[in-house]
């Protein structure tokens, strides 16, 4: 990976805090900085050239021009493993619905309509679509091209949730084992003892809990794994290996008392999903999810040096083909050559929460971004609502919202910190009628 990316990163981590709470992103943007309208038809050579030598810290702080470019261009800094599309595309027969452009929301820019954030020169958002019923309620792209691979950062993680108990189904993992019965070479690390079900719902108790300042600095559990997966880098510091970086991982609190967001629990289940299926991650998610959406693009998912996915976040793809993701979570889209309808259950309980309910401060948090507290949070999502919709986001407001009651999936990409596109999701779902009653 080239040097200037991971010195890049590095400052961007450590100073984006306190930049960020220092302006708010309307604040924050300059003359200097780019619409996103600038990626709709592709980016000039000078562009280019701009980005690759005139970096800021500051500027990609506050998703500005680098994180515009290098979102969408992921494969130019990382080695990528490709997933291959494979079978007939699912079409996505247009059905706009013009009112969900009229939903409001409290932004960073001021009280607006979906259609006027969309259209504001400050706004990040780069693409958005709503389906409903698998037909194309919403489809914009202010930010890029219909045809761009984009940077997923967290969704991603709800590949390893869903795999975890793909397998679970097939009786090849008992989530009540620890994760170390099936990965003994950690046996002697903190991992020890962690049962598989406590790493797949946010809940090991491992020390390497997601934050900026913990990223950047490599002596700690998160970082260590940031810097063994090429992200960041250092002249100062020799990175571990992305196992040997897990392994060193301390331990916080009893395993499965509280849900703590840390991407090392993604990782270990990329590692234990390779070891029950004996296929590479990339591969076990390509066959067994990626080529059974009708998906119109291939996959890319990003590679450590030492060539092990960076399954927590590494992963691009169309928007369109984020949205076919979605579908598999609806009743119009539902393929049970993926998963089975009893996966659905266990993944969208409202109850049998223990974990969630200790975690207060967490549930607060996305109730402030989404207007509601969540109620659960299973199998690497984010949130579970108490009428069975589902959220996951990622580092820069990308969003997958999913609303099986109701039919309908939304899906984000975005280089915005404030995430204020969050506040419309709910919103959105609610304009159509529910149709199918969730379980609890």
């Amino acid at each position: 990976m080239p040097r200037f990316f991971s010195s890049w990163l590095l400052n961007i981590l450590t100073l984006g805090v306190i930049l960020i709470s220092s302006f708010s992103h309307a604040e924050a943007v300059t003359k200097s900085v780019w619409p996103v309208s600038v990626a709709a038809e592709g980016f000039s050579s000078d562009q280019h050239a701009q980005v690759r030598s005139q970096y800021s810290p500051f500027k990609l702080a506050a998703g500005e021009n680098q994180a515009l470019y290098s979102y969408l261009h992921m494969a130019e800094f990382f080695p990528h493993h490709i997933l291959a599309r494979s079978g007939e595309i699912k079409e996505l027969s247009s059905s706009t619905v013009p009112k969900l452009g009229e939903v409001t929301a409290v932004t960073a820019l001021g009280e607006l309509s979906l259609d006027e954030l969309l259209a504001h020169p400050h706004s990040r958002v780069q693409g958005i679509l709503v389906l409903h019923q698998g037909r194309l309620a919403l489809e914009r792209y202010p930010g890029m091209r219909a045809t761009d691979t984009h940077l997923w950062w967290s969704i991603a993680k709800i590949f390893a949730g869903l795999s975890v108990e793909i397998l679970r189904d097939e009786g090849k993992i008992d989530k009540s084992l620890s994760i170390t019965s099936y990965l003994p070479e950690f046996e002697k690390s903190a991992w020890s003892g962690v049962s598989v079900e406590s790493v797949l719902n946010m809940a090991s108790g491992m020390d390497a809990l997601d934050s900026p300042q913990g990223y950047a600095d490599p002596s700690s559990g998160i970082g260590g794994l940031i810097y063994a997966e090429g992200i960041l880098s250092s002249p100062k510091h020799t990175p571990l290996g992305h196992n040997q970086a897990l392994s060193k991982i301390p331990r916080l609190q009893t395993p499965g008392r509280v849900y703590q967001y840390s991407s090392a629990n993604t990782n270990m289940l990329a590692l234990l999903i390779e070891r029950v299926s004996g296929k590479p991650y990339a591969e076990f998610i390509e066959d067994r999810i990626w080529s059974r959406i009708g998906a119109e693009g291939d996959g890319l998912m990003g590679l450590s040096p030492d060539g092990r996915a960076i399954a927590h976040g590494m992963y691009s793809s169309r928007l369109r083909d984020l949205g076919r993701f979605g579908l598999l979570f609806t009743p119009t889209g539902y393929n049970a050559s993926v998963f089975s309808p009893q996966l659905m259950s266990r993944i969208s309980r409202t109850q049998e929460n223990k974990h969630y309910q200790n975690a207060v401060e967490a549930a607060k948090r996305a109730g402030n971004l989404l207007g509601e507290n969540p109620v659960n949070a299973l199998a690497q999502w984010d949130a579970l609502f108490a009428d069975g919709d589902l959220f996951k986001s990622g580092f820069d407001g990308q969003a997958l919202y999913i609303s099986p009651s109701r039919d309908v999936v939304i899906a984000v990409f975005s280089t915005s910190k404030d995430k204020s596109i969050y506040r419309y999701l709910r919103a959105i779902a609610s304009q159509f009628p529910v149709q199918i009653k969730s379980k609890k």
